[in-house]
């Protein structure tokens, strides 16, 4: 049966990036977050009571944050680069690379938020001991899509394309 609209999106199902899942998250799930757009007000000595103009410095940033908590080599692989050795050991890439393609956000809604450029950040976080488990943190940025919207949310029982993710070879 179809999830009915409620305009409610809570609950990572799963993030992809080109299509491919990412792996398990943290219970925290994806954070937005990001910079705020600036503006500089322009004051005119004939005018006190308000600013004559007011013009947009910066536009901001748009960022999701989460843990990705299942470090297979694969999803490694996924979100920091580098290679698998035949004996499954994880080998980093030499420096660090930023990951971007398509991401899609599925949520337990049946909403999707497709990233139509994003690029994914990481490094290690959480630390390695009794109460939590080793994870990298990743901040994937909404970049410039060209002629795409930066994202999209869509309705549960519309899916996005698949065309409009870059080919895998």
């Amino acid at each position: 049966m179809p999830e009915t609209n409620t305009g409610a999106i809570y609950g990572v199902k799963t993030l992809k990036h080109n299509g491919k899942a990412l792996g398990l998250i943290s219970e925290d799930g994806l954070q937005p977050g990001g910079d705020s757009p600036s503006k500089t007000r322009i004051w005119a000595a004939q005018k006190r009571n308000a600013p004559f103009a007011v013009i947009k410095s910066t536009p901001g940033t748009k960022t999701w944050t989460f843990t990705l908590i299942e470090l297979s080599a694969e999803n490694m692989i996924q979100v920091m680069g580098g290679t698998t050795e035949d004996t499954g050991i994880y080998v980093p890439p030499t420096e660090d690379k930023d990951v971007q393609g398509v991401f899609d956000i599925e949520t337990v809604t049946g909403h999707t938020i497709r990233i139509y450029n994003g690029v994914l950040t990481c490094n290690f976080a959480n630390g390695i001991n009794f109460s939590n488990v080793l994870g990298i943190e990743c901040e994937l940025e909404i970049q410039e899509a060209g002629e795409k919207p930066p994202y999209k949310v869509f309705p549960p029982g519309q899916v996005p394309p698949t065309g409009e993710i870059p080919s895998q070879s």
